[in-house]
């Protein structure tokens, strides 16, 4: 499934994803991300997917620029609450930090490229969140759950 973002919506991803990650900063909030990448950038792909993954789900996508450590990033129409973690790479897979969420039901997998997002799939909390799970991809141990074991849309 591939959302293409217009460049309004680019526009409106930059400045919430910028945003978010100067409170964030200012307010001592750790950078949480898996890899090398830019933090500030990371922060904008991060809301590129959150922002393609509700517009998928016909939800409204949160806004707000509150600072938060944690969390999910919304709630579909079942009620179950995600969080979408995005990465560039095409062959991406979905990785999540060893800080468990007690607020996540379900995780999302979206790959970025400039202004297209791929939803590759989905997994349940239980599902990831797993000790066999945990792996060091070079940058920390997390956890890793390969693509081909999520859920399609």
């Amino acid at each position: 499934m591939t959302i293409e973002l217009s460049a309004g919506e680019l526009n409106l991803c930059k400045f919430i994803g910028e945003q978010r990650s100067l409170m964030a900063r200012a307010n001592g909030v750790k950078d949480a991300k898996m890899g090398a990448h830019d933090g500030v950038k990371g922060d904008i792909q991060g809301f590129k997917a959150e922002y393609a993954f509700a517009k998928h789900k016909n939800v409204f996508p949160d806004f707000g620029l509150s600072v938060r450590s944690g969390s999910y990033d919304g709630v579909t129409h079942m009620g179950n609450r995600y969080d979408v973690k995005s990465t560039d790479r095409i062959d991406g897979n979905l990785l999540a930090t060893l800080k468990v969420n007690p607020d996540v039901d379900i995780y999302v997998l979206a790959v970025v490229q400039y202004n297209l997002v791929h939803l590759i799939g989905w997994a349940k909390k239980d599902d990831l969140i797993n000790p066999e799970n945990i792996r060091d991809l070079g940058h920390g141990r997390g956890y890793f759950l390969n693509r081909d074991r999520l859920n399609n849309f």
